[in-house]
């Protein structure tokens, strides 16, 4: 594994466990196991290490909804029930995610550059989700594209911090019934 990698995801997990707090380079060169300064040496500031993790998380997001979706949707079907499963594997393979975006957000409270880069880690998810339904000729692929992404991290949020299982089936019609709205 790459170094950079290796301490974004020693970085993840302290997030996941612990919240914004826990986010230090010592803390990271600890969890990572590597010698002390390792990480900033390769992330100098604060500012570098949280926008280094939110591109992580980002990059994550669209290898595993490249996976789910067989790397292009061929039809809204399949790129609404990619989405459900995507939001549905937060409860457990995606949870120490989902937890490390939650503890970033918090972060974004306190600190505007935290929540600079998770700005711009969404807008990739939403040019994401745009090309996506651009490819299969959805009508204001922006736009809806905008509201699936919130819709699915409301799900997310809801399966790993209230426990509330996502219904894929469910969540898949409502992503379909926005796909299909002219």
């Amino acid at each position: 594994m790459e170094r950079r990698e290796l301490l974004c995801t020693a970085a993840v997990s302290l997030l996941a466990a612990g919240g914004p707090r826990a986010l230090t380079h010592r803390g990271v060169d600890r969890a990572a196991g590597v010698p002390l300064g390792s990480t900033s040496n390769l992330f100098r500031t604060q500012e570098a290490l949280v926008s280094a993790v939110v591109d992580f998380l980002v990059r994550a997001d669209h290898r595993r909804l490249g996976r789910l979706q067989g790397e292009s949707p061929a039809t809204a079907e399949d790129l609404a029930t990619a989405l459900a499963r995507f939001a549905s594997a937060a409860r457990t393979t995606g949870r120490e995610h989902a937890r490390a975006r939650q503890a970033l957000l918090v972060h974004a409270s306190d600190a505007p550059s935290p929540g600079a880069a998770l700005a711009e880690g969404r807008k990739r998810l939403v040019i994401w989700g745009t090309d996506a339904l651009r490819s299969i000729g959805v009508t204001r692929p922006e736009e809806k594209s905008a509201l699936i992404v919130g819709i699915v991290d409301g799900m997310i949020s809801a399966t790993v911090f209230m426990g509330i299982p996502v219904e894929e089936s469910a969540l898949a019609s409502a992503i379909s019934a926005i796909i299909a709205d002219p």
